[in-house]
Protein backbone atom coordinates (compact mmCIF):
# COMPACT_ATOMS: atom_id res chain seq x y z
CA UNK A 1 0.00 0.00 0.00
CA UNK A 2 2.89 2.47 1.08
CA UNK A 3 4.80 1.69 -2.37
CA UNK A 4 1.34 2.36 -4.18
CA UNK A 5 0.92 5.81 -2.53
CA UNK A 6 4.58 6.54 -3.84
CA UNK A 7 3.55 5.64 -7.00
CA UNK A 8 0.78 7.90 -7.21
CA UNK A 9 3.16 10.90 -6.01
CA UNK A 10 5.36 10.07 -8.88
CA UNK A 11 2.06 9.99 -11.32
CA UNK A 12 1.06 13.43 -10.00
CA UNK A 13 4.69 15.50 -10.49
CA UNK A 14 5.13 13.31 -13.36
CA UNK A 15 5.85 16.73 -15.16
CA UNK A 16 8.30 18.61 -12.92
CA UNK A 17 9.65 15.37 -11.98
CA UNK A 18 10.83 14.38 -15.10
CA UNK A 19 12.35 18.06 -15.98
CA UNK A 20 14.04 17.55 -13.04
CA UNK A 21 16.20 14.30 -13.55
CA UNK A 22 16.72 14.89 -17.19
CA UNK A 23 18.54 18.08 -16.62
CA UNK A 24 21.01 15.99 -13.78
CA UNK A 25 24.40 14.85 -15.30
CA UNK A 26 23.50 11.22 -15.37
CA UNK A 27 27.32 10.14 -16.62
CA UNK A 28 28.52 11.87 -13.42
CA UNK A 29 25.97 10.40 -11.14
CA UNK A 30 27.10 6.54 -12.43
CA UNK A 31 30.76 6.98 -12.92
CA UNK A 32 32.08 4.43 -11.02
CA UNK A 33 29.90 2.00 -13.03
CA UNK A 34 30.69 3.56 -16.72
CA UNK A 35 33.95 2.55 -15.87
CA UNK A 36 33.29 -0.77 -15.16
CA UNK A 37 31.59 -1.31 -18.60
CA UNK A 38 33.48 -2.84 -21.39
CA UNK A 39 33.47 -0.01 -23.97
CA UNK A 40 33.88 -3.25 -26.79
CA UNK A 41 30.68 -5.24 -25.98
CA UNK A 42 26.82 -4.47 -26.40
CA UNK A 43 26.18 -5.53 -22.75
CA UNK A 44 22.20 -6.37 -21.79
CA UNK A 45 20.74 -3.80 -18.80
CA UNK A 46 18.31 -4.07 -16.53
CA UNK A 47 17.01 0.02 -15.31
CA UNK A 48 14.43 -0.76 -12.62
CA UNK A 49 12.91 2.12 -11.42
CA UNK A 50 14.02 3.72 -14.40
CA UNK A 51 11.66 7.30 -14.04
CA UNK A 52 12.31 9.49 -16.45
CA UNK A 53 14.46 7.19 -18.93
CA UNK A 54 17.58 9.49 -18.60
CA UNK A 55 19.65 6.39 -17.53
CA UNK A 56 18.09 4.19 -20.25
CA UNK A 57 18.45 6.79 -22.90
CA UNK A 58 22.38 7.35 -21.96
CA UNK A 59 23.07 3.27 -21.78
CA UNK A 60 21.18 2.93 -25.07
CA UNK A 61 23.08 5.81 -26.73
CA UNK A 62 26.34 4.27 -25.65
CA UNK A 63 25.05 1.11 -27.96
CA UNK A 64 23.82 -1.43 -24.93
CA UNK A 65 20.21 -2.18 -24.71
CA UNK A 66 18.20 -1.71 -22.00
CA UNK A 67 14.88 -3.04 -20.67
CA UNK A 68 13.77 -0.09 -18.37
CA UNK A 69 11.16 -1.07 -15.39
CA UNK A 70 8.95 1.66 -14.12
CA UNK A 71 6.04 1.32 -12.45
CA UNK A 72 4.41 4.92 -12.72
CA UNK A 73 2.92 5.25 -16.16
CA UNK A 74 2.93 8.89 -16.70
CA UNK A 75 6.51 9.24 -16.14
CA UNK A 76 6.79 5.89 -18.47
CA UNK A 77 4.75 7.90 -21.08
CA UNK A 78 7.20 10.70 -20.95
CA UNK A 79 10.33 9.12 -21.21
CA UNK A 80 9.25 7.12 -24.32
CA UNK A 81 8.21 10.58 -25.90
CA UNK A 82 11.82 11.97 -24.61
CA UNK A 83 13.92 9.18 -25.36
CA UNK A 84 12.97 7.23 -28.70
CA UNK A 85 15.81 4.52 -29.11
CA UNK A 86 14.73 1.10 -30.58
CA UNK A 87 17.20 -0.03 -27.83
CA UNK A 88 14.96 0.72 -24.94
CA UNK A 89 11.85 -1.31 -24.28
CA UNK A 90 9.82 -0.18 -21.47
CA UNK A 91 7.80 -2.77 -19.13
CA UNK A 92 5.01 -1.52 -16.50
CA UNK A 93 6.29 -3.08 -13.30
CA UNK A 94 7.47 -2.74 -9.61
CA UNK A 95 9.39 -3.93 -6.91
CA UNK A 96 9.90 -6.71 -5.33
CA UNK A 97 8.48 -9.06 -7.44
CA UNK A 98 9.37 -7.63 -11.17
CA UNK A 99 6.62 -10.48 -12.19
CA UNK A 100 6.84 -9.49 -15.99
CA UNK A 101 10.61 -10.37 -16.11
CA UNK A 102 11.37 -14.32 -16.43
CA UNK A 103 14.62 -15.11 -15.01
CA UNK A 104 14.79 -18.53 -16.44
CA UNK A 105 14.80 -16.82 -19.84
CA UNK A 106 16.38 -13.81 -19.83
CA UNK A 107 19.72 -12.98 -18.03
CA UNK A 108 21.32 -9.15 -17.81
CA UNK A 109 25.16 -7.98 -17.57
CA UNK A 110 24.25 -5.60 -15.80
CA UNK A 111 21.53 -4.58 -13.31
CA UNK A 112 21.09 -0.88 -11.79
CA UNK A 113 18.38 0.36 -9.40
CA UNK A 114 19.07 4.12 -9.04
CA UNK A 115 17.02 5.64 -6.34
CA UNK A 116 14.01 3.26 -5.84
CA UNK A 117 14.60 1.16 -3.23
CA UNK A 118 13.83 3.60 -0.21
CA UNK A 119 10.51 3.11 -1.25
CA UNK A 120 10.12 0.36 0.52
CA UNK A 121 10.23 -1.31 3.41
CA UNK A 122 13.40 -3.40 4.96
CA UNK A 123 11.83 -7.11 3.84
CA UNK A 124 10.83 -5.99 0.63
CA UNK A 125 13.86 -4.07 -0.14
CA UNK A 126 15.83 -7.48 0.94
CA UNK A 127 13.51 -9.63 -1.30
CA UNK A 128 14.40 -6.80 -4.38
CA UNK A 129 18.16 -7.16 -3.85
CA UNK A 130 17.72 -11.15 -3.84
CA UNK A 131 15.83 -10.65 -7.45
CA UNK A 132 17.46 -8.19 -8.73
CA UNK A 133 20.61 -10.63 -8.09
CA UNK A 134 19.22 -13.39 -9.86
CA UNK A 135 18.86 -11.78 -13.45
CA UNK A 136 22.32 -11.42 -13.29
CA UNK A 137 24.79 -13.65 -15.59
CA UNK A 138 28.36 -14.66 -14.12
CA UNK A 139 30.51 -11.89 -13.57
CA UNK A 140 27.40 -9.41 -14.07
CA UNK A 141 27.18 -6.25 -12.01
CA UNK A 142 24.88 -4.49 -9.60
CA UNK A 143 24.68 -0.85 -9.45
CA UNK A 144 22.51 0.41 -6.32
CA UNK A 145 21.85 3.83 -5.67
CA UNK A 146 19.85 5.70 -3.05
CA UNK A 147 19.55 9.08 -1.30
CA UNK A 148 20.67 9.65 2.97
CA UNK A 149 18.60 11.19 4.45
CA UNK A 150 15.43 10.33 2.78
CA UNK A 151 15.05 13.26 -0.38
CA UNK A 152 10.43 12.41 -0.76
CA UNK A 153 7.64 12.04 0.86
CA UNK A 154 7.17 8.43 1.16
CA UNK A 155 10.60 7.24 1.56
CA UNK A 156 12.56 5.32 3.90
CA UNK A 157 16.23 5.78 5.47
CA UNK A 158 18.40 2.90 4.37
CA UNK A 159 20.98 2.13 7.01
CA UNK A 160 24.85 2.41 5.32
CA UNK A 161 25.28 -1.75 6.34
CA UNK A 162 22.32 -2.83 5.05
CA UNK A 163 23.84 -3.69 1.41
CA UNK A 164 26.90 -4.84 3.47
CA UNK A 165 24.78 -7.27 5.34
CA UNK A 166 22.77 -8.33 2.38
CA UNK A 167 25.69 -9.89 0.52
CA UNK A 168 27.19 -11.21 3.85
CA UNK A 169 24.12 -13.29 4.24
CA UNK A 170 23.73 -14.18 0.44
CA UNK A 171 26.91 -15.55 0.43
CA UNK A 172 26.72 -17.59 3.72
CA UNK A 173 22.90 -18.31 3.55
CA UNK A 174 21.16 -18.08 0.16
CA UNK A 175 23.27 -18.81 -3.33
CA UNK A 176 24.97 -22.15 -3.90
CA UNK A 177 26.45 -21.13 -7.01
CA UNK A 178 27.47 -18.09 -6.91
CA UNK A 179 29.05 -15.08 -4.14
CA UNK A 180 28.77 -11.46 -4.34
CA UNK A 181 31.81 -8.91 -3.67
CA UNK A 182 31.09 -5.64 -3.12
CA UNK A 183 33.77 -3.53 -6.04
CA UNK A 184 33.15 0.11 -5.19
CA UNK A 185 31.00 1.96 -2.39
CA UNK A 186 30.58 6.23 -2.51
CA UNK A 187 28.90 8.51 -1.34
CA UNK A 188 28.62 11.64 -3.00
CA UNK A 189 27.02 15.60 -2.31
CA UNK A 190 23.25 16.35 -3.97
CA UNK A 191 23.68 18.18 -7.24
CA UNK A 192 22.99 21.88 -6.55
CA UNK A 193 22.90 22.02 -3.10
CA UNK A 194 19.73 19.81 -2.98
CA UNK A 195 18.58 19.17 0.91
CA UNK A 196 16.85 16.40 2.55
CA UNK A 197 13.73 15.89 3.79
CA UNK A 198 14.54 17.24 7.14
CA UNK A 199 16.24 20.25 5.90
CA UNK A 200 20.09 18.45 6.10
CA UNK A 201 22.60 18.19 3.56
CA UNK A 202 21.38 15.28 1.26
CA UNK A 203 23.77 12.64 0.01
CA UNK A 204 23.45 10.06 -2.49
CA UNK A 205 25.22 6.35 -1.64
CA UNK A 206 26.39 4.05 -4.54
CA UNK A 207 27.53 0.90 -4.20
CA UNK A 208 28.50 -1.73 -7.11
CA UNK A 209 28.18 -5.46 -6.53
CA UNK A 210 29.62 -8.20 -8.90
CA UNK A 211 28.19 -11.87 -9.00
CA UNK A 212 31.12 -14.13 -9.19
CA UNK A 213 31.27 -17.90 -10.19
CA UNK A 214 32.12 -20.40 -6.82
CA UNK A 215 34.89 -21.78 -9.38
CA UNK A 216 36.52 -18.43 -9.78
CA UNK A 217 38.64 -17.30 -6.69
CA UNK A 218 37.32 -14.16 -5.32
CA UNK A 219 40.56 -11.64 -4.36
Amino acid sequence: MFYSKAILYFNDRADDLSLKYNSTDHAHAHAGLIKLLLKSKKLKMLDIGAGSGADAGMYSEMGHDVVAVEPAWKLRKLAKKTFKNSRVKWIADKLPQLKLINVSIRKFDVVYCANALQYLKEKDRELSLIRMVSFLKDEGLLEIQYPFPPSRKYQFSIDSSEIKNFVKQYNELISRHSKLKILQKTRSRAFGGRKALDGSDLYFNTIIIKVISKNLKIL
